[in-house]
């Protein structure tokens, strides 16, 4: 690998700037002052909050989650992009969602089939649910630890949307482990998160096929330049 020629340490995970650490509810509007190891807001790089009404907030770009002219329309741009691959993608069988959040992609999902949606929040399942029946949509939804093992048939399709950007080496590992569990064999996963602005596709390449590799095959990556990043593979 290029890194390990040049006697670099090669990536672990997706490359992606560090998250923000756990916040009270009541703060969960972004800080003029960057407080350590969170995702500075400048770079347009906000990492997902805990509560629905802040969490629709950042998917739609509205204040106080607002990135700004430029930031804002690459962002709904890159959206819109991540919005097509996701419903393009060739699956057979079940759909799972890992942290299915406000139900942003779980609409999309549960118009290609039968979903099994799970979140560790009630509440934000809450809002997943009254965003399905405004679309006429159905999915089956859970409030569930997003570590905990596989339950029902294997999956065909698995989603982990804004997650892994999210851990740290350790856990980031282990949900890839369980994300695979959930798999039927040649099962495929998806991934939509958060990387730097111009991302080295070289640079992706290299983090996702340690992360994924042991796991899965056929893996492909692409950074969609200033927000987002698409991964798929498929479960060994």
């Amino acid at each position: 690998m290029r890194r390990r020629g040049e006697g670099g340490t090669p990536p672990i995970g997706i490359p992606v700037a560090v998250a923000a650490p756990p916040r009270a509810p009541s703060s969960d509007v972004p800080q003029s002052g960057d407080p350590a190891g969170a995702v500075p807001a400048r770079l347009g790089l906000l990492p997902p909050p805990e509560e629905p009404d802040a969490l629709e907030a950042w998917y739609l770009n509205r204040a106080p989650y607002d990135r700004g002219p430029l930031a804002g329309a690459t962002w709904q741009g890159e959206l819109d992009r991540a919005v097509l691959w996701l419903d393009a993608l060739p699956f057979g069988g079940r759909i799972v969602e890992l942290g299915a959040g406000i139900g942003f992609w779980t609409v999309l999902l549960a118009s290609r089939g039968e979903v099994s949606a799970y979140d560790a929040r009630e509440d934000r399942l809450t809002r997943a649910r009254q965003r399905l029946l405004a679309h006429g949509m159905k999915a089956h939804l859970h409030p569930r630890a997003l570590l905990e093992g596989a339950e029902g048939a294997p999956a065909g399709l698995l989603l982990l949307p804004f997650l892994l950007s999210q851990l740290a080496a350790e856990p980031r590992a282990r949900q890839v482990e369980v994300a695979h569990s959930w798999l039927d064999k040649g099962g495929r996963l998806a991934i939509i998160d958060l990387a730097p602005p111009n991302l080295d596709p070289a640079t992706l390449e290299q983090a996702t096929s340690e992360m994924l590799g042991a796991k899965f095959s056929g893996i492909r990556s692409e950074p969609l330049g200033r927000h987002l990043v698409l991964i798929d593979a498929l479960a060994r």
